[in-house]
């Protein structure tokens, strides 16, 4: 669950919650499987960005590969933006499985995208700058 909202925070987009995870939020999972969160605004996005740049104490030598992060946040959002979050009015329990996978792919098309990125960043972080970067992923930008 942590990594699932870490990458909800982080990609700045919606997720869709289902399960225990609509039990532990005290509303029935059918309700909320249908109900996606709107996706993150452009400017929600670029909070979190300067958020994690302020977290990570990002230095000058280390902004090309924070500036990969970033594009990768911006392009998921774009993409989570634009894809479908919810089904269609009366949809049935099988229409809004599909949705939910739709998302999801879309989600983890986007995590397989920031990883290469994260990755190249992550291997020029001094110790305590790792630090941060596994505590902000673990809690979100505002953790």
């Amino acid at each position: 669950m942590l990594l699932r909202f870490a990458a909800f925070v982080f990609l700045g987009g919606a997720a869709i919650v289902a399960g225990s995870e609509a039990a532990l939020a005290g509303a029935s999972p059918q309700v909320l499987l249908a109900q996606g969160q709107p996706a993150a605004q452009p400017q929600s996005v670029d909070a979190n960005i300067a958020t994690l740049h302020q977290r990570l104490q990002i230095t000058p030598a280390q902004e090309a590969q924070f500036s990969a992060v970033a594009n990768a946040m911006r392009e998921n959002a774009r993409a989570e933006a634009s894809a479908p979050q919810q089904p269609a009015p009366g949809a049935t329990a099988v229409d809004d499985l599909r949705a939910y996978i739709r998302y999801s792919e879309v989600e983890l098309a986007g995590l397989k995208k920031m990883l290469p990125a994260l990755e190249a960043l992550y291997a020029t972080l001094s110790p305590a700058q790792k630090r941060a970067a596994d505590a902000a992923f673990r809690q979100g930008p505002g953790g």
